[in-house]
């Protein structure tokens, strides 16, 4: 009996032993299921720390498909930054960009342009601190590559390339006077304004229509608008504020503001400019756009969707709001500044185009207001023509103001009209409406719609999403 229990017990040892085995065996594919990514992550890792890219970018590959998360652009950050630092700057800016590092692509292109002018290429410096315009002291390099360029212009005899450079450097060390005994030099005309103005090409006949327009801007009214995406506010002859529209994240909320003199507005916030230089500000706050309490000398705001920028009247930029402005910190002598789609454009005092995108910076001359069309910036010349990146806008004269929102360029003209430009698919009812609008002195647009103020007083805004009206009644 004994022997028949022995035998009995071998098959149920047996069956214990295979079940453990089968559970075992589950167990580890079920570990394995759910922890393979994070063994392909380590090999991954330890591929990219011996800088076996491709080996490290298969792994990686593989952790992902795994369920892993952000392993391939681990590795690509860890790429670009050893690409980096054995100085192939170059290859390491592709990655970067493709990572969207805004201030790495710049540090790339600062190294890039301090090789270029170490070489004696100024031209190749020149461009490639302007493209990392923002990034450390970028823009005064840029600045004494562009002065040693009109030196060398002037040394072989080039006046006149050599005065257009030392123009387009504003108040850069002793530029002015230079362009301006440049001037006198190319045109024999002892009245230095108008030998600078003749040097840049323009006639006699043209400075009396600069006139007009300079005359024109002086009159408008611009300031008083601010159009948000659903609501809009209207500043009175006596320093109030009036709001209209929707009002959900407490947006018109104006009532109380007094001595104001400027007006932006956002998706759904609402700034005012005070005349002693302070900024107020009323509705959403979810990213801190309405955290302006500490500004102080402020000379000009504006507004982009979720966020708050004024320039103070040394030229330097301040922000509230969702974006990161980091790899803007070295951005100086601003004049104006225009929040696009995704991206931030400013005008420095000597007319030059800055943008918090690389490679979007332009040696503009004689540009005195932008507006951020989209993704492409338009700059508004002196002469009443418009500078555009990507758009044929030729056909534009006259003006005298410009606005956009994402869906529409606004230009004012010197009769009152507007010119507009479609950026996205238009209503054409839209279009035609403010193309017929006249004797306009105040525009600004969001949206789908443009916020106009006329000469006798009374504000339009063909196909608004609300009532304006509530911008010009009466007081109660």
């Amino acid at each position: 009996m004994e022997q028949n229990a022995q035998r009995n017990k071998l098959p149920l040892l047996g069956m214990i032993v295979t079940t453990a085995l089968v559970l075992g065996g589950l167990c580890a594919l079920l570990w394995w299921s759910n922890h393979r990514w994070s063994v392909y992550a380590r090999r991954a890792a330890a591929a990219a720390e011996q800088g076996d890219w491709s080996l490290a970018e298969r792994w990686g590959h593989k952790a992902e498909n795994a369920g892993a998360a952000d392993v391939l652009n681990e590795i690509a950050a860890q790429k670009a930054d050893a690409l980096f630092e054995a100085g192939e700057y170059a290859a390491a800016r592709t990655l970067y960009g493709e990572l969207n590092n805004t201030r790495q692509v710049m540090a790339c292109s600062y190294r890039q342009a301090e090789a270029s002018e170490a070489a004696g290429d100024l031209i190749a410096a020149r461009d490639g601190f302007l493209s990392a315009a923002g990034y450390e002291d970028a823009l005064v390099r840029a600045d004494r590559c562009r002065y040693a360029l009109a030196e060398a212009a002037l040394a072989t005899g080039d006046r006149q390339t050599a005065f257009d450079g030392f123009l387009a450097l504003g108040d850069f060390e002793d530029a002015p006077q230079r362009a301006r005994a440049l001037a006198v030099a190319i045109t024999g005309q002892a009245d230095e304004e108008k030998a600078l103005l003749y040097a840049q090409g323009y006639t006699p006949e043209s400075l009396s229509l600069q006139e007009q327009l300079q005359q024109k801007r002086d009159e408008l009214q611009s300031r008083r608008l601010a159009a948000g995406h659903g609501h809009a506010a209207f500043l009175a002859a006596d320093g109030t504020v009036k709001a209209a529209g929707d009002d959900s994240f407490g947006q018109c909320a104006v009532d109380g503001w007094q001595n104001v003199t400027a007006l932006a507005a956002g998706y759904a916030h609402t700034l005012g400019l005070t005349a002693d230089g302070r900024v107020l500000a009323a509705g959403n706050d979810e990213y801190g756009q309405c955290d302006v309490r500490e500004w102080t000398d402020v000379a000009a705001i504006c507004c982009g969707p979720w966020d708050s920028y004024g320039i103070t009247r040394d030229g330097t930029l301040l922000h509230a709001g969702f974006r990161d402005l980091s790899a803007l910190s070295g951005w100086t002598m601003l004049s104006a500044v225009s929040a696009g789609d995704g991206v931030l454009f400013a005008l420095r005092g000597n007319g030059s185009l800055l943008s918090s995108q690389p490679d979007q910076a332009q040696s503009w001359q004689d540009v005195i207001d932008l507006a951020a069309a989209g993704h492409a910036p338009a700059g508004l010349k002196r002469d009443g023509s418009l500078l555009t990146a990507g758009r044929d806008l030729s056909d534009w004269t006259d003006v005298v103001a410009i606005d956009s929102s994402a869906s529409l360029l606004v230009g004012l003209r010197l009769d009152g009209t507007l010119l507009v430009e479609p950026l996205l698919m238009a209503d054409e009812e839209l279009l035609a409406a403010l193309r017929a609008e006249q004797n306009v002195i105040g525009i600004s647009a969001a949206g789908t719609y443009v916020l106009l103020l006329h000469e006798d007083g009374s504000l339009t805004a063909p196909h608004a999403p609300f009532d304006i009206s509530p911008l010009t009644a009466p007081q109660s």
